[in-house]
């Protein structure tokens, strides 16, 4: 493009370079009539008259302007002072400058106007300044009327411009058919000008016009002149004209891009302007057609402010924009006139229509010739670059429009380069050629959005480029013929309508829009013609056809390389209405279908849906029609339905896609699937059982043509069928609604159909069709399923209104989610949800501790329900086992087990044996007091803290320091089971029966002892006091036991009648509280409270005061429970003497505190451990209940340890991990002081023993003469009391 720019501006130059030399190289002016002095100062070698410019128009002109004179500038600035100088009527006037030119860029004058595009990449655009300057003040100009032979030669005119307004209304008035009705301001006006010449001038910065011509007749010429940056009214208004909104395809995305008028800073945007302008009317008058001759010129920056506005953009008038740049404008009643046009220049001019040329003419027998043209960036409605308008009414038969090596190239905002209108559809022919030109998105904004636009008009074109920098271009096409050889289409397309186009030879690549966008239009292709990369939004990325047919005339090879678009990347076909007849015809008067002579090659092409050879055409069940219209001439006959195998058997195909989405249509069917593959035998499948509401997948496809893969929107409808699931009964209709339409994919997708319920259980036949073709009523094939639908499942009920299961109320109650689909609930962490022994739906919010999964679950409702169910357990509230598993003591989890594990049993009793033992030899027990403050801590922090703590998550090391406290508990610390099948229920019994045991062996040593000396010797004087510390230890376990055989839950049940929610047994759901087998439970469990739990407490409590009162009838038993009762009394002082009731009493509380903590919140346990322990840690520091002080110290240490654990676990509020190690640290200090005391205890032991030999003999004597003693004296209860146990000696 800058190559041939720069030869037409050298020719510039060479053509100026001679035209000025004769002007500045005559040594005589005796060929000027006047000479013109800028200042005053004449040359004193002539006796030429000699004035200023003022001096000849202000004083007498009629005496100087006459015919025959010519008036010679001398160079400098010229002042017009006159607003309007008028001559007329005159003949043979010259007006010539003497001097030289400057050489001007383009650039310094788009400095001065704003709103005109940049030209950074056009510098080397330049125009001529000769220094002869005719420079106008106050409005004023010229008017040249009624002159034969007017030259304007080596002048320079600025700044000028004088109202014309009323003279031009007089020749309205004489000629109404121009209509121009705005003010106008012209520099030069010239009216009924016979043989115009203007060379070497320049005319800028005009007020309105540079330059109006009316009538200019003869033999017109305007050489080497330059027309730059006229009308001033609007140069201060910015950009005048902007881009706006329609579309346009940068290749990926819609860009919006139009034109509107800017609204102006002024009201002088309402006058006319530009920079030369030609009218013609009553060419009849004349003998001689006229001929405009135009070489070698520039008309440049030129901006037309003729639009009326309304609310600042809206267009309101649309008056006759006659073009900034050069506008030539003919009424439609004038005929004749011959404009040629060759090396001329027009560049960034402004205006509605025809900004850089506007040519509103009739032409005459040599019609319209353009050579050597270049226009750029002019900004319009429609023509930027070129505007021609013909009314082919006065036409002869044959008139050209010629357009021969030429350049339209912009990288402003591309539009339409050329406009080419025919305002009348008559026999006459419009022809248009165009040869060895470039067409490049030069800027026209319109609804039109090509290159060329034509209308009415035959056009041969030749080598030419149509080449868009920018969104698009081409060729628009309207009721034309058009030729294409030899032609590249780089970035644009051809639109055509109504037309016929004939290509050959030309190659369409890159375009943003189909390469071919035909509107019922015929398009012959031959030679070589090739389709490449061409990218459609939507319809064919090459060819898009609508109601359009497509003829191949042999030789051709035809090629379609990389096309992409949404339907038909290649080619996209709409033939709805063509009554079925094939749109492909070849042509070969010399070949068969066998060898017709043409080559189809299809290779990268690429549809996003469907097609990426070839969308539509119905090409397997089409009409071959073979015409003998001229069109169709040599056209070689296709037997109905084969036209299939002769686009397969052309083509040539390669690297298309998927096989099935080379060739489709829009959708004729919808078929099945079946493991993906296709199934189109319209018979519905088995019955598809499902639960109102619930979404069934019907996996399908839609195809069209050849079973090419078809996207489409499906729609569904159903109808009932009969008892022999064949015949239909009643039938819906397809429904638009958006729930109900689907879209289909370019493979096997799952259509989802939603079931209601029909108040009964029936089968019903889902159909599937096409949206398109239901809405647009052509045939189609549909696919059918059937379905049963069934009542509603466990755990749902039918809402009356959707016809669909929904959640059952009791579910809802509680925020619980449920999902029809598969059957599945979704509920929060320890809810439990699931049937009863009598299968009706109940909830539990809280589930026992540690028997459901701690986290948010989902599972159905009816066979699944024990997926909440953590460690294997499974039933109501998940409360018993699954089979083969048995509950294990030391954890809520089941395991394995089998009746061989009952031998487990002779170790845990020789346990029991060690234990007592233990506390006989190292008369660790409560009388001592030592272990009275940490059995109070384990018996609490087991229950309140370690049972709430996953066994899961603790390590080797953390549960052996958990053993420790089981142990302390009489609890085994190990995870084990007695025999296969074992139960909450089997267990709870179990844990009756170890302190049992432990208390039955020590009260066998004592009864014994009182008939063997051995076993006398062996308990010594402590067998009591071991007694009484086994019994405190079998409180706790004993005192847990019942309370967890007596709690109980109410199930929260779906409402029924006659249904009250069930009271089950919370260790173990499935168990009926207070039914059954339960009731044996209770029994036992009442029982252990009446004859000990209740007793005992009361007796520790109050022992003061019964003991006080035990002279009293019914109180004396006190006086033989008395070494009982001192045992734990003995470490205390007297007045606190009821404090080992206190230690009950504080198990008591806390205990009913963690079983009634049904949500199984440790933090519940927390608090009540800090507050209750923390309140009973500083009384017995303040009371000093202990005799021993060191007993009190190390009692609140124990506690203190229960208080830091509590508020720490409380403050942090960590994970399990955290919780812990926390704990892990108290009971490993709690263990530490154990150690320390068995070590003291170990003490006494080992001196016992270095005196045993010595005092052995003596402590028989002596016990035997106590023994008999006792036996003469057993009803003496003073003698009782004075052989008890020693006790500690008071402070």
């Amino acid at each position: 493009m800058s190559v041939i720019l720069f030869i037409h501006v050298s020719a510039f130059y060479i053509f100026v370079s001679g035209s000025l030399g004769w002007a500045s190289n005559q040594g005589s002016l005796s060929w000027c009539s006047y000479i013109v002095t800028p200042n005053g100062t004449c040359l004193n070698s002539t006796s030429i008259p000699c004035h200023t410019i003022d001096f000849y128009t202000q004083t007498e002109p009629r005496a100087y302007f006459q015919s025959n004179s010519t008036f010679c500038f001398m160079s400098g600035i010229h002042v017009l002072h006159v607003e309007t100088f008028t001559i007329e009527n005159l003949s043979d006037i010259t007006f010539i400058g003497l001097g030289s030119y400057v050489q001007r860029s383009l650039e310094e004058k788009v400095d001065e106007f704003h709103f005109s595009p940049n030209i950074e990449n056009d510098t080397i655009i330049t125009f001529l300044e000769p220094t002869a300057i005719i420079q106008c003040t106050n409005f004023s100009g010229f008017l040249f009327s009624n002159i034969t032979n007017l030259s304007l030669i080596n002048l320079t005119i600025a700044n000028c411009g004088a109202d014309v307004t009323n003279t031009l209304l007089q020749v309205q008035e004489a000629n109404p058919i121009i209509g121009m009705k705005l003010v106008h301001y012209v520099a030069i006006l010239m009216v009924n000008i016979t043989n115009l010449v203007i060379e070497t001038t320049s005319i800028q910065n005009s007020t309105g016009y540079g330059l109006m011509g009316i009538n200019i007749l003869g033999q017109s010429q305007m050489n080497g002149s330059s027309f730059v940056g006229n009308n001033q009214f609007v140069k201060d208004n910015l950009q005048l004209y902007s881009p706006a909104a329609t579309y346009c395809n940068d290749g990926s995305n819609y860009i919006a891009r139009s034109f509107y008028v800017n609204n102006a800073t002024s009201e002088k945007n309402l006058y006319t302007g530009g920079n030369a302008v030609f009218v013609f009317y009553q060419l009849s008058n004349y003998s001689a057609e006229p001929v405009l001759k135009i070489s070698f010129c520039l008309f440049a920056l030129g901006i037309d402010g003729s639009i009326g506005l309304i609310d600042g953009n809206t267009l309101s008038n649309m008056f006759n924009s006659m073009g900034t740049g050069l506008g030539i404008q003919m009424p439609q009643n004038v005929y004749g006139i011959s404009i040629i046009i060759t090396n001329t220049i027009a560049y960034g001019n402004q205006a509605f229509r025809g900004a850089n040329l506007n040519l509103l003419v009739n032409p005459a027998s040599g019609g319209i010739m353009l050579s050597g043209v270049y226009s750029a960036r002019g900004v319009s409605w429609i023509g930027g670059g070129l505007y021609i308008s013909i009314n082919p009414l006065l036409l002869p038969d044959q008139n050209t429009i010629t357009l021969l090596n030429s350049v339209l190239s912009t990288d402003y905002n591309p539009d339409n380069g050329i406009y080419i209108i025919v305002s009348n559809q008559i026999t006459a022919s419009v022809m248009v050629h165009i040869e060895n030109s470039t067409l490049s998105s030069n800027l026209m904004l319109s609804s039109v959005d090509t290159a060329i636009s034509a209308k009415h008009i035959s056009a041969t074109i030749n080598n030419t480029l149509f080449g868009a920098t920018g969104c698009s271009g081409g060729i628009g096409a309207f009721y034309a013929s058009l030729k294409l050889s030899n032609c590249t289409f780089n970035r644009t397309n051809l639109y055509a309508s109504q037309s016929y186009a004939e290509i050959e030879d030309s190659t369409f690549e890159n375009s943003l829009f189909s390469a071919n966008d035909l509107f019922y239009t015929h398009l012959l292709l031959k030679g070589n013609v090739s389709y490449v990369n061409n990218k459609a939004i939507v319809h064919g990325g090459a060819q898009y056809l609508y109601n359009s047919d497509l003829t191949v005339r042999a030789p051709a090879n035809i090629m379609f390389v990389n096309n992409v678009a949404r339907y038909g990347g290649a080619i996209n076909v709409y033939t709805k209405g063509n009554d079925g007849n094939c749109i492909f015809h070849l042509i070969d008067p010399n070949g068969t279908l066998e060898s017709p002579g043409i080559h189809l090659y299809f290779e990268g092409n690429m549809a996003d849906e469907a097609g990426s050879v070839l969308f539509g055409g119905d090409i397997d069940l089409c009409f071959y029609n073979c015409t003998s219209t001229p069109k169709y001439a040599g056209c070689v006959h296709v037997p109905n339905g084969y036209m299939v195998t002769v686009v397969k058997k052309l083509g040539t195909y390669s690297n298309n896609g998927n096989k099935s989405l080379m060739i489709s249509s829009e959708p004729r069917s919808v078929c099945g699937c079946t493991n993906n593959l296709i199934d189109c035998n319209g018979m519905p499948g088995p019955i598809k059982t499902v639960f109102p509401g619930q979404i069934i997948y019907i996996p399908v496809i839609t195809i069209g043509q050849l079973l090419g893969a078809s996207p489409d929107t499906v729609l569904s409808y159903t109808c009932n069928v009969g008892s022999d699931e064949y015949h239909l009964l009643t039938c819906t209709v397809p429904s638009l609604n958006d729930q109900f339409q689907q879209l289909t994919r370019q493979y096997c997708t799952n259509y989802s159909y939603t079931a209601v319920w029909n108040n009964q259980v029936n089968t019903t036949q889902v159909f599937l069709v096409p949206k398109i073709a239901y809405t647009e009523s052509y045939a189609y094939a549909s696919c059918a399923t059937l379905v049963r639908v069934l009542p509603c499942p466990f755990g749902f009920v039918l809402n009356q209104s959707s016809q669909m299961c929904t959640c059952s109320s009791v579910l809802l109650k509680y925020n619980i989610q449920c999902d029809i689909g598969d059957q599945r609930v979704f509920i929060t962490a320890n809810i439990w949800v699931g049937n009863t022994s009598n299968g009706i739906l109940a909830v539990h919010k809280h589930c026992p501790y540690d028997y459901c999964i701690a986290t948010d679950i989902s599972f159905a409702v009816l066979d699944d329900q024990d997926a909440q169910c953590a460690h294997d357990h499974s039933g109501v509230l998940c409360g018993r086992c699954k089979p083969h598993l048995s509950a294990v003591f030391g954890s809520a989890q089941c395991k394995l087990c089998n009746d061989n594990y009952v031998w487990l049993l002779i170790p845990i009793s020789i346990m029991g044996v060690v234990m007592v033992a233990f506390l006989f030899l190292l008369n660790c027990t409560v009388s001592v007091g030592t272990l009275n403050g940490l059995i109070l801590y384990t018996n609490i922090i087991q229950p309140g803290v370690v049972n709430l703590l996953p066994t899961t998550s603790q390590n080797g090391f953390e549960k052996f320091f958990i053993v420790f406290v089981d142990w302390m508990n009489l609890d085994l610390g190990i995870e084990t089971c007695f025999y296969d099948g074992m139960d909450t229920y089997a267990k709870t019994w179990l844990e009756l029966l170890f302190p049992v045991y432990l208390l039955a062996m020590v009260a066998a040593i004592i009864i014994g002892s009182r008939w063997s000396s051995k076993l006398a010797w062996i308990s010594k004087r402590n067998a009591v006091a071991v007694l009484a510390t086994l019994v405190l230890l079998s409180y706790t376990t004993l005192l847990q036991s019942v309370l967890t055989i007596f709690s109980y839950t109410d199930l929260d049940v779906a409402i029924e009648p006659n249904i009250h929610n069930p009271t089950v047994w919370l260790a173990d759901g499935n168990i009926l509280y207070a039914h059954g087998k339960h009731i044996y439970l209770l029994l036992a469990g009442l029982l252990i409270l009446v004859i000990f739990i209740f007793p005992f407490t009361s007796m520790l409590l109050l022992s003061p005061w019964l003991q006080a009162k035990s002279h009293w009838r019914g109180l004396q038993w006190m006086i033989r429970v008395k070494p009982f009762i001192d045992s734990y009394q003995s470490p205390y002082k007297d007045r606190y003497r009821y404090w080992p009731g206190v230690h009950l009493v504080i198990r008591i509380v806390l205990y009913v505190v963690f079983t009634t903590n049904q949500v199984n919140d440790i933090n519940i346990n927390l608090l009540a451990c800090a507050l209750v322990v923390g309140l009973y840690c500083g009384m017995a520091n303040i009371l000093s209940i202990y005799k021993n002080s060191f007993l009190t110290i190390l009692e609140v240490l124990l506690m203190t340890n229960i208080v830091i654990l509590s508020t720490s676990m409380l403050y942090v509020n960590a994970s399990v991990d955290t919780n812990n190690i926390l704990t892990t640290i108290s009971i490993a200090s709690a263990l530490c002081i154990f150690v320390v005391i068995v070590a003291f205890h170990s003490k006494d032991l080992i001196q016992s023993f270095r005196k045993k030999k010595l005092s052995h003999v003596n402590e028989r004597v002596s016990y035997e003469s106590l023994e008999t003693t006792d036996v003469q004296e057993s009803g003496n209860s003073t003698n009782i009391l004075n052989y008890r146990e020693p006790l500690l000696d008071d402070d």
